[in-house]
């Protein structure tokens, strides 16, 4: 089959539009016994114009194909936000939405075989966490639990389908306690503070929180990612602390990852006005900025920071630009809850591209193993090679 044809027929069935006549042409194609190579070769271009590729084109379409391809995978509601917009390789993302969908077709319209059959398939996490009350007791937390929890002092705790709210019951509470919201890897979880300021944990976070703020500034802590939205009060100023970086915040939106396993702490202000402080500096942001604070305490201030990039999985994606295989691995570890081990010389390339949260690991895997790095499933252990 010609190429082009092969292409066009791919997005119509990415965008529904395929006729009766044309999903018959596609089945027919890939039932033919000499359509790998043919596949293999679209694939591989799709990595590399992801890449290479900066045109600004079919931006929505291409989202909303990837969406509904890879979601149509495992039949859950994907998480992608209206809100998100890929900024640039658009073209890329419409090739890799191509190869996703080479993919998932040839899996959809093909018998399995039997190694199909018995592939262990990883799901991705889900809304669940782990609330710790002041006198130690845990209460397990997923999308499914609503209403009442518990009550701690004069605040009402209350779940509401993968978000914890914190309630106030008098105008004013002299007795505060802290809680701990944890989430483990695999999970993510949404929190209402009691000051109205929302919360949204990635995968393997924690944060620390008093019950109501009483004083003269509200401060949490926290380990692994989070991003914020923050109730304006500027006469009690907002504190983030992770132990090396300190953000004052009087009301804004932003992002912190703080994961101990990655080479820095990346706060990324999206609007208003935060002071990130670390071990030798400090530096007043403006929405669209980015700092760092590398291990060493030297701190980095980005001025046009990728911030639909570091506030992705928050929307619902797995998103990667320009980042080699460790770095995707340390994401897929942490919201695929499996543990990744490197056998061998791994390429030292790198990586563009997106894809829903939602979709299980193979297919992740299937698009990365068209640039000829190789996995191996064994249990809950992924091993690269």
């Amino acid at each position: 089959m010609d190429n082009n044809r092969l292409k066009y027929l791919l997005s119509q069935y990415a965008t529904r539009a395929a006729t009766p006549a044309e999903l018959e042409e596609l089945r027919t194609f890939l039932d033919s016994e000499d359509q790998n190579a043919q596949l293999e070769w679209i694939m591989e271009e799709a990595w590399i114009q992801s890449a290479e590729t900066t045109q600004e084109v079919f931006v929505t379409q291409s989202d909303t194909m990837l969406t509904n391809i890879l979601a149509s995978r495992t039949k859950k509601q994907p998480l992608i936000k209206s809100l998100y917009r890929a900024s640039r390789a658009a073209a890329a993302v419409l090739l890799l939405v191509l190869a996703g969908a080479v993919v998932l077709l040839s899996r959809q319209f093909k018998k399995p075989s039997t190694a199909t059959a018995q592939h262990t398939v990883v799901l991705p996490g889900s809304e669940k966490a782990i609330l710790t009350l002041a006198n130690g007791k845990k209460v397990e937390l997923d999308s499914n639990m609503t209403g009442h929890i518990a009550q701690q002092g004069q605040v009402s705790l209350q779940a509401n389908g993968g978000q914890l709210v914190y309630k106030p019951l008098a105008a004013s509470e002299t007795q505060v306690s802290l809680n701990t919201l944890t989430t483990p890897k695999g999970g993510q979880y949404s929190l209402v503070l009691p000051d109205g300021s929302r919360v949204w944990l990635n995968a393997a976070s924690s944060l620390q929180y008093p019950t109501a703020f009483t004083g003269a500034t509200r401060q949490v802590s926290l380990t692994g990612e989070a991003y914020f939205e923050i109730q304006p009060n500027a006469a009690q100023p907002f504190f983030v602390n992770t132990g090396t970086a300190a953000v004052t915040v009087l009301g804004t939106s932003f992002n912190i990852m703080a994961y101990n396993n990655e080479n820095s702490i990346k706060t990324t202000l999206i609007d208003g006005s935060v002071r990130v402080k670390g071990p030798s500096a400090q530096q007043l942001l403006k929405p669209g900025q980015q700092s760092l604070i590398h291990e060493n305490g030297n701190m980095e201030v980005i001025d046009h920071a990728d911030t639909d990039l570091a506030i992705a999985w928050k929307n619902g994606l797995i998103s990667f630009r320009s980042a080699d295989i460790r770095t995707i691995m340390r994401q897929v570890e942490r919201w695929y809850n499996i543990e990744v081990v490197f056998k061998g010389d791994v390429p030292a390339r790198t990586f563009t591209g997106d894809i829903p949260r939602s979709a299980d690991l193979s297919a992740l895997l299937r698009l990365l193993e068209i640039s000829k790095i190789k996995f191996k499933l064994e249990a809950q252990k992924l091993i690269v090679m």
